[in-house]
């Protein structure tokens, strides 16, 4: 096989498929479309495939031998974003058509790149020694619909050795890609808090408690815990998005409403945050004589750390099937992923594929409006599916991992998630 031959000769597809859903975004839970989409690709090749209620699709495609078994991932989901036409110097090729709705974090790109290896693999079995699972996941932006993936495979018993993901980055050119040991992507703990006062005119602040200032006193206290609870040399990082308060200059406020992340790859930091956090909203609030209603209070989210073992298996993988040279380091990442439920129960490793393209303005990164992806990077990513997953079934190396034992509803209540709500029902 000439794996990278046959994806480069694929980019007319993968483009197509690419710019068809980045132009038709569906929201987290809800994509109803671009599940037949996929359903109806594969049904092209000849893949079977499942269909999981409000998780995914997960498709198979066996040589014809038994053997080892290896899951390729990708999401599919679209972020809540008003995307701009331009990126950092140029109009895009193309735009999300979906007012408030866009890929802009490249899963477009994931599930273009994981068809065409399912193409490629599907069309070489013979090559293929033992089993290749295909995920098309579901509401990997923060509704956890990785829960339903993982529920049905745990009730029907199915075999998965490893695991491998891939992620569209900006800082690697196109045409380069990353798979490394060690940390990927950073947990997370996230949350939301609605503090209620007493409202009353700007010109009377004394007859009223203003949520605005117990609001001022909670975040200076948070901004703390960093450096106060957490030690030195441990990666923590916190961040507010969202302040939401009263609608006129002189009227103070009834409600204030702030919600934000943590981010952290040590989960024991990411609960020492959690408990102070919880701690100040509610000692300030009370100080304040407002009452504090936690909305939102999930993690500690799982942070991805690629397994040592098989992070050189890929990379030995693609060096050997596509070229030298082709693999580039990466900087510390501190987005958060649901690939980390995958890499709980099975050794997993998220690649890296390069859309970069400093001269064409692609340099901005994901949940941005100006985010843009160089296309010649699709093949690559395609590739490296494909030569990862004939690598391992084709290794008898040793991958050590410590394998978490109990059932997805363990790992939810462990995490403080909620069980996940249920779209393809309501259609």
């Amino acid at each position: 096989m000439e794996i990278l031959k046959e994806s480069l000769a694929l980019k007319d597809y993968l483009v197509s498929i690419r710019r068809h859903l980045h132009e038709n975004p569906e929201l987290s839970g809800r994509e109803f479309n671009t599940v037949k989409l996929i359903c109806g690709e594969l049904d092209k090749m000849g893949v079977e495939y499942v269909n999981i209620p409000d998780g995914g699709v997960l498709a198979h495609i066996d040589g014809p031998q038994e053997g080892k078994a290896v899951l390729l991932r990708a999401d599919c989901d679209a972020l809540p974003i008003d995307e701009l036409p331009m990126n950092a110097k140029k109009p895009k090729a193309c735009v999300s058509k979906v007012p408030g709705v866009a890929h802009m974090c490249g899963h477009d790109g994931h599930t273009a790149m994981l068809l065409g290896a399912a193409k490629i693999l599907s069309q070489n079995r013979d090559a293929i020694k033992g089993r290749v699972w295909l995920l098309f996941e579901r509401g990997e932006e923060g509704t956890n619909n990785i829960y339903y993936v993982m529920k049905y495979i745990q009730e029907k018993g199915l075999k998965i050795d490893a695991a491998f993901a891939e992620h569209t980055d900006t800082s690697l050119r196109a045409g380069q890609l990353n798979c490394q040991p060690g940390p990927a992507h950073a947990g997370a703990f996230s949350y939301q808090v609605t503090l209620t006062g007493k409202g009353g005119h700007g010109s009377r602040p004394d007859r009223s408690n203003n949520p605005i200032d117990c609001f001022v006193a909670i975040y200076e206290c948070i901004k703390s815990i960093r450096m106060n609870y957490v030690e030195p040399t441990v990666i923590l990082t916190n961040s507010m998005g969202m302040v939401r308060a009263g609608a006129a200059g002189n009227v103070i406020p009834q409600t204030l409403t702030f919600s934000g992340t943590c981010r952290f790859y040590d989960a024991s930091a990411g609960n020492i945050f959690k408990t102070k956090f919880k701690e100040i909203v509610q000692a300030q609030a009370a100080l304040f004589g407002c009452e504090a209603a936690f909305d939102r209070l999930v993690g500690p989210i799982l942070p991805v750390i690629n397994n040592e073992d098989l992070a050189k298996a890929g990379a030995q993988a693609i060096e050997s099937m596509l070229g030298s040279g082709i693999l580039a380091p990466k900087d510390l990442n501190m987005g958060s992923e649901s690939f980390s439920v995958l890499c709980k129960y099975y050794p997993g490793v998220m690649m890296r594929v390069g859309i970069g393209n400093e001269e064409e303005g692609i340099s901005i990164g994901g949940h941005n409006p100006g985010f843009d992806m160089d296309e010649n990077g699709l093949p690559y990513g395609t590739a490296a599916y494909a030569a990862v997953a004939l690598g391992y079934l084709d290794n008898d190396c040793e991958i050590r991992h410590e394998p978490y034992n109990e059932p997805m509803d363990e790992l939810l209540k462990f995490c403080d998630q909620p069980v996940p709500q249920r779209w393809d029902s309501m259609k």
